[in-house]
């Protein structure tokens, strides 16, 4: 308690050089200061309980100094890494941080558009949060088209700032059921996941990757599109299946069978070398197969000879396991009737619990043998 009292007692008095009156060395002092609270969950906690040292931090973050505003949002990447703190920062609405962060990114010229899109990330990770999060966003300029335009282009930002952490920010709105209504409704023609699935195979950011094929994963939760989304319009069994794909060769008969863009691959193809990022293109697969019209076209086009070749090779037990529970189900018998769509499966309380508690102590073993060989 005491510890508390003098830590407010010290932020109370340092707070007041963060003033715009404050001469720069001083400012840039106090505000590393609260740079160094924000990285210990003590300190965030106790600011997140004082709503005008939010709001003075935020105001710091249109510093006409660059290294003040560096070190404010710097503040804010710490802060908002916990999900009470990012729901402080999301409730204060005078001014509405959300859109002002979102009309930052989404300025060219924005100096440190990275940095915010980062604490965009963080404060759109769980489902509470996101869900203000849209709510806010839904009143601003800032729409999920403009995100996603934004994202879409490489050099959008003149700052020299990737923004690649958009990518997590696309990932953790699709959670929403809304957005990917959104997504297959209205913005069907436009197709955003068409422009998400360009990113599969981009190499320059694993994030900007990972954080496409999350978004897309996510999507695929969604099996009254599962026909659309395997059609020749958006075509996404190629997308999902080439980073999989090695640069092995099949005998003709199999080869015909395949999407025609993972026929004849080049030697040198190599395959996604990140393992989440694996895991999640076998989990865009896995949900496309729990409806049966999704199973039998994935049968069709022979994705399990990509899947066997991958499997030869792979190395991660954490990746083994929905590659092995993937490639069950494309060489399985069919569901009995009344048991094709896999979503719809009731599982009884009991066996749900000891399945849970199977996939836990799984994990843990897969985490102890991944950590012994790394």
């Amino acid at each position: 308690m005491s510890s508390t009292a003098g830590t407010g007692n010290e932020a109370e008095e340092v707070l007041q050089f963060l003033s715009p009156s404050t001469r720069v060395d001083l400012k840039i002092t106090a505000l590393r200061y609260f740079v160094g609270l924000s990285g210990s969950d003590e300190g965030r906690n106790f600011i997140a309980s004082r709503q005008k040292m939010i709001t003075t931090l935020f105001d710091l973050t249109a510093d006409v100094i660059s290294a003040v505003s560096k070190d404010a949002f710097l503040f804010f990447i710490n802060f908002t890494s916990n999900e009470d703190c990012a729901w402080k920062v999301l409730s204060v609405d005078t001014p509405c941080i959300l859109n002002t962060w979102l009309h930052y990114v989404v300025t060219k010229e924005s100096e440190h558009a990275d940095a915010v899109c980062m604490i965009l990330s963080n404060l759109t990770r769980s489902e509470k949060c996101c869900r203000k999060a849209l709510q806010y966003m839904q009143s601003g300029k800032v729409t999920l088209e403009t995100i996603v335009d934004v994202f879409c282009q490489i050099d959008y930002n003149t700052s020299h700032n990737g923004l690649h952490y958009l990518g997590p920010v696309l990932s953790n709105f699709t959670q929403l059921h809304e957005i990917r209504k959104h997504i297959f409704g209205e913005d069907k023609d436009r197709s955003i996941i068409k422009r998400l699935l360009t990113f599969t195979t981009y190499m320059d950011s694993t994030i900007r990757r990972g954080g496409a094929v999350a978004a897309i994963r996510n999507c695929c939760f969604e099996a009254a599109f599962h026909d659309w989304l395997l059609g020749n319009s958006v075509d996404i069994l190629s997308q999902l299946l080439l980073p999989l794909a090695g640069p092995e060769e099949f005998d003709e008969e199999d080869t015909e069978t395949l999407p025609i863009d993972l026929q004849y691959l080049p030697d040198d193809k190599k395959r996604e070398p990140d393992p989440d990022i694996r895991i999640m293109l076998l989990e865009c697969l896995a949900q496309l197969c729990t409806t049966k019209p999704g199973r039998v076209y994935i049968k069709s086009k022979n994705a399990y000879i990509i899947l066997r070749e991958l499997h030869k090779v792979e190395k991660y037990p954490s990746v083994k396991v929905p590659l092995e529970n993937l490639i069950q189900i494309l060489i399985g018998d069919e569901p009995c009737q009344g048991m094709e769509n896999l979503q719809a499966v009731a599982i009884p309380e009991p066996l749900k619990a000891k399945f849970l508690q199977s996939d836990k102590e799984e994990a843990k073993e897969i985490a102890a043998e991944e950590n012994s060989t790394s």
